[in-house]
């Protein structure tokens, strides 16, 4: 993979996980593989979409870990 495609993509995973801490007001672990399926799937141009995804990730992939909610 480019150089340059890299880092594209590690920019859009990190403008969306900022996104999603906003959003949610802490840190979750599932947002991580979130962010990176939003970036590969090109769905994170704006932040309705981000988190329509982010949304749609939980009902897909629930927790049952009593400390996902990582305050920062």
């Amino acid at each position: 993979m480019d150089n340059a495609i890299r880092e594209e993509r590690r920019d859009g995973r990190t403008m969306v996980l900022e996104t999603l801490i906003r959003f949610e007001n802490f840190l979750d672990p599932r947002m991580y593989a979130c962010a990176d399926y939003l970036v590969s799937a090109g769905l994170y141009t704006e932040n309705s979409h981000i988190i329509q995804g982010w949304n749609e990730w939980k009902d897909e992939n629930p927790t049952d870990n009593p400390q996902v909610i990582n305050r920062l």
